[in-house]
C-alpha cells in the first residue's frame, strides 16, 4: 500500500504519497447478493417531497421504498442530510433541486443504481458511496468542504464492481472530487468524462492502490485551480493514480495499469496528472498552462505538468504545455531507497513554450534504465527549457528534437548516461546498448549549440543531423 514517508527532495528522488484514510463515515458496509433487477415498466416515479414529514432522511428511505424513480424538484433544497441512505438495487435519483448535508451524509449506490442531475441539480457536503456494479452518475453540481471526497469508490469487500459512469459533474470548492481506494476489490471498465473541477485543496481524481482495477478512461476534463492551502500533505494534484509498493521486475499485482487519461484541459495548479507504479497506460491530448509551484506550496509534492515514478510500458502523446513545469519521469523511492526506475516508453509530439514564464521551472526530466529496456522520444519542441536524461536505458532513440534554453540556466540539452559511481548505476544498461539520435537541435538563445554529456559508451551509436559533437568514451 502507499505510505507516508520521507525523501531528499532532488530533482529525481521524487516524494511519495501517504494513503488517504476515509472517515469512519465511509467504513465497509455489507451487500446484498447481486439480484436487481431494474426498473420495470409501469413504477411510478415520486417526488421526494410527497414523504416529507419533517424528516428528509425518512422520506428519501420510504421514497425509494415506493418507486423506482425518486425525484428532488426544482427550488426543493433536502437539508440536513446527516446519515447514510442506502439506495436499494436498480433505484433512481435524480435532482433538478439541492440535497444539503453536514458532511456526515452519503448515498449509498448499490447495483444498478442512478443519480442523475438536471436543471442544477446539486450537492453540498454530501458524499455519493459507490458500492455495486452498473452505476451511474451524471449531470450534477457538488461542492462542500466538510467530507474529504465529494465521490467515494471503495470499502472491504471483496468484490468486483463492473460499468462504473461518472459523467457531466461538475465539482467545486471542496477537498477531493472523486476518490477511489482500490485494495479490497476490483473495478472494471470504468468510464470517469467530461467533468470540469475547480478550486479544490484535494485532488480532482485519485484513484489510490488500485491494483485490482482494469480498462478505467478518465478523458474530457477541465481541471482548474487546484491550491491546497490546508497544510495537508500530498494533496492537490489534477489527476493522481497509484499502485502499491515499487518493485524494479514491475509485476503486475503491484501496479495500477490498463488506463488511459485524454483530453485534459488544466490550468493553475503545482501538478496535474500523475502515476506511481504503473504500466500499460496511456496520457494524452493534454493542454496545460500556468503548473508552477506557487500552488499547494506546503503539500509536499513535485511541481510537474505530468510526473512518473516508478512505471513500465507507457505513452505520453500530444502533450502541449505553456508557461508550466514539464515532466518529471523518476524513480521509485521509499525512505531514500531506489527501488525501480521507468522503462519501455515513448514520449511524442511534446511541446513546451516557457518564453514567457515568469519563474525558473522544470523542463523535462527523464530517469530510464534497466537491462531489457528502451526509450523513444520523438517530435519535440521546448523553448526556455531543458531537456534532460539521467541513467541508461538498453534503447535510446531522441527524433526530431528541438531545444531552446537561456545560457544562464544551463544546457538545453543534458545526457547524463554514466552512473557507475552512483547507487543508481545498478540501473544502468550494460549490454547491447544502443543510442540512436537523428535531427537533434540543442541551442541557447543565440542559437548557439548547448549541451552537456557526460559519457557515450553505448555499443552501438548512430548519429544524424546533430548540431553537437558526442564525446568519445574513454576507459
Amino acid at each position: 500500500m502507499r505510505k507516508t514517508f520521507k525523501t531528499p527532495h532532488t530533482s529525481f528522488s521524487p516524494s511519495r504519497r501517504k494513503l488517504l484514510k476515509a472517515s469512519s463515515v465511509l467504513a465497509a458496509v455489507p451487500f446484498i447478493s447481486p439480484r436487481y433487477v431494474l426498473a420495470a415498466a409501469g413504477k411510478n416515479e415520486v417526488s421526494v417531497q410527497k414523504f416529507y414529514r419533517g424528516d428528509w432522511i425518512a422520506a428519501f428511505k420510504q421514497a425509494f421504498s415506493t418507486a423506482d424513480t425518486v425525484t428532488v424538484p426544482t427550488d426543493l433544497v433536502c437539508d440536513n442530510i446527516n446519515t447514510a441512505i442506502f439506495m436499494p438495487e436498480g433505484k433512481t435519483l435524480q435532482v433538478a433541486g439541492g440535497i444539503k448535508g453536514n458532511g456526515k451524509g452519503r448515498f449509498v449506490m448499490q447495483d444498478g443504481c442512478q443519480i442523475l442531475g438536471e436543471k442544477g441539480g446539486r450537492f453540498n457536503n454530501i458524499t455519493l458511496d459507490v458500492r455495486g456494479s452498473d452505476c451511474t452518475i451524471k449531470g450534477i453540481d457538488m461542492s462542500g468542504f466538510v467530507p474529504v471526497t465529494q465521490i467515494y469508490i471503495g470499502g472491504k469487500e471483496k468484490r468486483t464492481m463492473r460499468n462504473l459512469v461518472i459523467d457531466q459533474i461538475t465539482v467545486h470548492d471542496a477537498n477531493y472530487a472523486i476518490l477511489r481506494q482500490g485494495f479490497h476489490n476490483r473495478m472494471e471498465n470504468v468510464k470517469i468524462t467530461n467533468g470540469h473541477f475547480s478550486h479544490l485543496q484535494g485532488d480532482a481524481i485519485e484513484w489510490n492502490v488500485a491494483i485490482n482495477d482494469h480498462d478505467l478512461l478518465i478523458s474530457d476534463h477541465v481541471i482548474e485551480n487546484i491550491d491546497c492551502t490546508n497544510g495537508k500533505i500530498n494533496w492537490g494534484i489534477g489527476i493522481g493514480l497509484a499502485g502499491s509498493t515499487y518493485d524494479n521486475d514491475y509485476p503486475e499485482d503491484q501496479a495500477v495499469k490498463n488506463f488511459v487519461v485524454a483530453n485534459i484541459t488544466g490550468s493553475n495548479c503545482r501538478q496535474l496528472v500523475h502515476v506511481e507504479n504503473g504500466k500499460h497506460f496511456i496520457i494524452r491530448n493534454i493542454k496545460a498552462r500556468n503548473i508552477n509551484h506557487t500552488f499547494s506550496k506546503k503539500a509536499g509534492i513535485d511541481n510537474a505538468t505530468v510526473a512518473i515514478y516508478g512505471c513500465d510500458n507507457f505513452v505520453l502523446d500530444n502533450i502541449e504545455m505553456k508557461e508550466s513545469a514539464g515532466f518529471l519521469i523518476g524513480y521509485g523511492v521509499i525512505k531514500g531507497k531506489y527501488l525501480s526506475i521507468p522503462q519501455n516508453f515513448k514520449l511524442n509530439n511534446i511541446v513546451l513554450d516557457n518564453t514567457n514564464m515568469q519563474f525558473k521551472s522544470r523542463g523535462i526530466q527523464i530517469s530510464s534504465g534497466n537491462a531489457t529496456s528502451f526509450v523513444a522520444i520523438t517530435n519535440v519542441a521546448m523553448k526556455r527549457a531543458t531537456l534532460e536524461l539521467h541513467n541508461k536505458p538498453q534503447h535510446l532513440f531522441l527524433r526530431n528534437i528541438d531545444v531552446m534554453q537561456y545560457a544562464n540556466a544551463g544546457p538545453a540539452l543534458k545526457l547524463n548516461f554514466d552512473l557507475r559511481k552512483d547507487v543508481r548505476g545498478r540501473f544502468m544498461a550494460k549490454d547491447e546498448t544502443l543510442l540512436s539520435l537523428a535531427n537533434v537541435r540543442a541551442v541557447n538563445e543565440k542559437g548557439h549549440s548547448s549541451v552537456d554529456i557526460d559519457r557515450v559508451d553505448q555499443r552501438y551509436v548512430n548519429a544524424d543531423r546533430l548540431n553537437f559533437s558526442l564525446p568519445v568514451a574513454t576507459k
